[in-house]
């Protein structure tokens, strides 16, 4: 993955994805808010969290 080419604003949404997938079996880890919500959905799995944009 070619993060060096990416806005910060797509670093901040990746870096919260990878961290709510890292925490994904824990039962209260501290997040932040954006990371909160990314770890929320994927548990359950209302809505999945795209993984990555179209080309």
């Amino acid at each position: 993955m070619a993060i060096e080419g990416r806005d910060s604003t797509e670093r901040f949404i990746l870096a919260a994805k990878a961290r709510a997938k890292d925490v994904l079996n824990e039962a209260a880890p501290k997040l932040t808010s954006l990371e909160r919500g990314m770890w929320l959905a994927m548990k359950r799995r209302e809505r999945p969290v795209k993984q990555d944009r179209a080309s």
